[in-house]
């Protein structure tokens, strides 16, 4: 897609997911607590941690 990894975002449902989010720099990590993991999702470094996607609103994207 061209976007550079800190104007990017990472979405994942596992503790490891999150944290290659975080290691790679990306911008914003969203974790998906697919079971009672939001702590250890936090943990590794989610900013964000929902149980669905449709909880998530995005606004101002674009360039």
């Amino acid at each position: 897609m061209g976007a550079p990894p800190a104007r990017t975002a990472v979405v994942a449902d596992s503790l490891v997911g999150v944290e290659v989010g975080v290691r790679g720099g990306f911008g914003m990590v969203v974790g998906i607590d697919r079971g009672g993991q939001a702590a250890g999702l936090f943990a590794r470094g989610a900013e964000v941690v929902v149980s669905d996607l449709a909880e998530l609103t995005v606004t101002g994207a674009g360039a």
